[in-house]
């Protein structure tokens, strides 16, 4: 048997465009819930909140929570440039399309197996 760690993805958003993910694993996924523990509890304590600065903060984390989605889980992109050169997990996040910054990150979280309560965040 063969396996590979990561999962190729062809964009439904931008045709041509191709990224690779990460498959969940034990470690992974210890990972991953070590980089957002703090950030989902406050998300959680700001949401419950009824001042707006507390809603704009819980926002700003949801925002933070989608970053290291994507910094976590995406591990490359293929068939596309941006700005002239070659899009990486970081150029995608600074000034790539949000239209396939949000279809990787619906990718990476459907491949973490996350409720649909967690995939609001």
């Amino acid at each position: 048997m063969r396996y590979e760690s990561t999962r190729t993805v062809e964009s439904a958003v931008m045709p041509g465009v191709r990224f690779r993910i990460r498959k969940m694993s034990l470690e992974r996924r210890v990972e991953l819930t070590r980089r957002l523990a703090e950030l989902l509890k406050r998300i959680e304590y700001l949401e419950a909140g009824r001042d707006p600065e507390e809603r704009i903060a819980a926002a700003e984390a949801a925002a933070a929570v989608e970053r290291i989605h994507l910094e976590w889980g995406l591990e490359g992109i293929e068939g596309l440039e941006i700005d002239g050169k070659p899009a990486t997990v970081d150029t995608l996040i600074a000034a790539g399309p949000e239209a396939l910054s949000r279809e990787v990150l619906e990718a990476i979280r459907a491949e973490c197996g996350l409720s649909e309560a967690e995939r609001k965040n």
